[in-house]
C-alpha cells in the first residue's frame, strides 16, 4: 500500500458535499482545502454545480484525471460503492470521515469487515472509518472543523497518530500550538480498519524524511500486530512514544464504544514498552513536555549535547528560594538527584556574584542568587556550573520580576549556553510580555518550559534519551 498519498498526495476529490449546509463536513474539507492548502481538489455532488465559485463534478470519471486521494464524508451504508471505485480507477489512498462502523457493533462491524476486505485485495491504503484523517502542511487538512475553531500546530519533527480525532484537535493541537511543538503530520486513525499504528510506524520511520519524532495516543494496540510495532520502534532511528489512554476499568468500557478497541494491561504494556525503547509517558503533561524537548532537540542547531544525562545529576539555579525548593522536591518524584556542592565552589561562587547579591544568596542546591541578581550573575554562575563534570543538568528558573533582570537575559543565558555546551533546561512563567526573553531563548534551541515540573520532566526525558541511544549504539 503507498500511504505517502494519504499525506502528500498531488490531487484529491471529496466526496459528500453538502450545497444547503455550508457547516457539513464534507463541504468544510472541500472548501478548506481549496482555498487554504496546496493540494489540486475535486468535488463531487450527484447534481454537479459550483459552491463559492468552484465547480463541481457529478461522478468520479467525469473529473479531469484519476486523483490520488479520495476523501469520503458520506453515511457508512454507501462508503463500499466508492471504495469499489477506488479499485475500478486505481486510487491508491482514502480517508473514510464518516461513523457507524465497527464501533456501533452488528451490522456496522459487518460493514465495516468488507470494506477492510475491498481495500485489502485492492491494496487501497484506507484510513479510518471514524476519524477526522489527516494535517499535512502545507498540503492537505482533512479535519472536518472550520479554521477559525481549530488552532493548528507549527511546522516541526513530530509526527502525531491518535485513535481519537477530539484529542488529536483538542489536547494536541491548541497545546501544540502554545508551547510551540513543531508537527511534522498529523493522523486521526479511528476504527484503523485498514492503516494502523503499526504501518504507519513503518511510514514515518523509513519513508518520511521531515519525522524525526513519533508519537502514539492509542486506547489500545492492534492486538494481531503488536509484536510487529514493538521490533519496529526498537529498530527506529527515530524517537518513539506511545501514550495509552483507557487504562483505568471505566477507561477501558469507555474505548469499546469509542473507536470498538480493547485496552490492555497496564503493567505489561509499560514492560514491553521499556523493553521495546518505546518512551511512555504516564500524564499528558509529561508527554508533552516529552514532545516539546524531543522537537527542540531534532533541530541541526544543538547548544548541547543532549545524551550527556546518564544518572540525572542536576544543579538547580533560582531567583526564588521558594522556586528552588519546589524544583528540589520534585527531583525525587522522576528519578532525579540534586549535586552537593564543596565549601570551596560554594565560596568561588559567592565571588563571582555582585556584592548586593553576594551578603544575601544561599549557595547550596538549590542556588538562590535572590531578588538582588542582575544578569551578569546568572551568566556567571552558569559558566562556573558547566565547568563541574559531575552536573549532568542545569536547571534555571528564570523570574523577569526582579528589576535587576532585564529582557536581554534570554539572549545573554543562550549564548552562555551555546560555548559552555551543558544541558540546560529553563523555566519562565508564561506571560506575553516576557516573549522576548522566551523567544530569544527558543531561537537559541535552548529548551524552555512554563512550569517547573515540566522543567524537572525536561531533564528526566534527557535522561531517558540517553538511555536509548547508548542502548542502540550497542547493538
Amino acid at each position: 500500500m503507498d500511504l505517502e498519498k494519504l499525506f502528500k498526495p498531488k490531487s484529491m476529490v471529496v466526496v459528500g458535499i453538502s450545497k444547503s449546509n455550508p457547516l457539513s463536513p464534507g463541504r468544510i474539507i472541500f472548501i478548506k482545502n481549496v482555498f487554504e492548502m496546496q493540494v489540486e481538489v475535486f468535488g463531487i455532488h450527484p447534481k454537479g454545480g459550483e459552491i463559492e465559485g468552484v465547480e463541481l463534478f457529478t461522478r468520479l470519471e467525469d473529473l479531469p484525471k484519476v486523483p490520488e486521494l479520495m476523501v469520503l464524508a458520506i453515511p457508512a451504508k454507501s462508503t463500499l460503492e466508492y471504495v469499489e471505485q477506488c479499485a475500478e480507477y486505481n486510487i491508491p489512498g482514502c480517508i473514510i470521515i464518516s461513523g457507524g462502523f465497527a464501533e456501533i457493533g452488528g451490522e456496522g462491524k459487518k460493514h465495516q469487515e468488507k470494506l477492510r476486505k475491498i481495500a485489502m485485495e485492492n491494496d487501497i491504503a484506507v484510513l479510518g472509518p471514524n476519524c477526522i484523517g489527516v494535517y499535512s502542511p502545507p498540503l492537505l487538512d482533512t479535519i472536518f472543523m472550520p479554521t477559525e475553531r481549530i488552532t493548528r500546530p507549527p511546522k516541526g519533527s513530530v509526527a502525531l497518530i491518535s485513535q481519537s480525532g477530539g484529542v488529536l484537535v483538542d489536547q494536541f493541537f491548541h497545546k501544540f500550538n502554545q508551547i510551540n511543538i513543531g508537527v511534522s503530520t498529523a493522523v486521526s486513525i479511528g476504527n484503523r480498519a485498514v492503516v494502523d499504528e503499526t504501518m504507519l510506524l513503518e511510514y514515518f520511520s523509513t519513508k518520511d524524511k521531515e519525522t524525526s519524532n513519533i508519537a502514539f495516543y492509542l486506547e489500545a494496540f492492534n492486538p494481531s500486530k503488536s509484536r510487529k510495532f514493538l521490533q519496529l520502534a526498537k529498530e527506529s532511528e527515530d524517537d518513539v512514544i506511545v501514550y495509552f489512554g483507557g487504562m483505568t476499568e471505566k477507561g477501558k468500557k469507555a474505548t469499546q464504544s469509542h473507536t470498538a478497541s480493547l485496552s490492555g494491561n497496564e503493567k505489561i504494556l509499560q514492560a514491553a514498552l521499556e523493553q521495546y525503547l518505546i518512551i511512555q509517558p504516564l500524564t499528558e503533561l509529561e508527554l508533552l513536555t516529552d514532545l516539546k524537548l524531543l522537537d527542540i532537540l531534532s533541530h541541526k542547531k544543538k547548544p548541547f549535547d543532549p545524551h550527556l544525562v546518564m544518572e540525572g545529576k542536576v544543579a538547580i539555579l533560582s531567583l526564588s528560594g521558594g522556586h528552588g525548593v519546589i524544583c528540589a522536591d520534585l527531583l525525587k518524584n522522576y528519578s532525579l538527584t540534586a549535586v552537593d556542592f564543596t565549601q570551596e565552589e560554594k565560596l568561588e561562587m559567592r565571588d563571582l556574584v555582585n556584592p548586593v547579591a553576594r551578603g544575601i544568596a544561599t549557595f547550596e542546591n538549590p542556588i538562590d542568587l535572590t531578588g538582588s541578581a542582575k544578569d551578569e550573575d546568572l551568566e556567571n554562575i552558569i559558566k562556573y556550573l558547566s565547568k563541574i563534570d559531575r552536573i549532568e543538568c542545569i536547571i534555571v528558573l528564570i523570574l523577569p520580576y526582579t528589576p535587576s533582570i532585564t529582557f536581554q537575559i534570554g539572549r545573554r543565558i543562550a549564548n552562555t549556553v551555546t560555548m559552555s555546551k551543558k544541558p540546560v533546561i529553563c523555566f519562565i512563567p508564561y506571560i506575553p510580555k516576557y516573549g522576548s526573553i522566551i523567544e530569544s531563548l527558543e531561537l537559541s534551541n535552548i529548551p524552555v518550559f512554563h512550569s517547573i515540573e515540566e522543567a524537572v520532566q525536561g531533564v528526566l526525558m534527557l535522561k531517558k534519551k540517553t538511555k536509548i541511544m547508548n542502548i542502540k549504539r550497542t547493538k
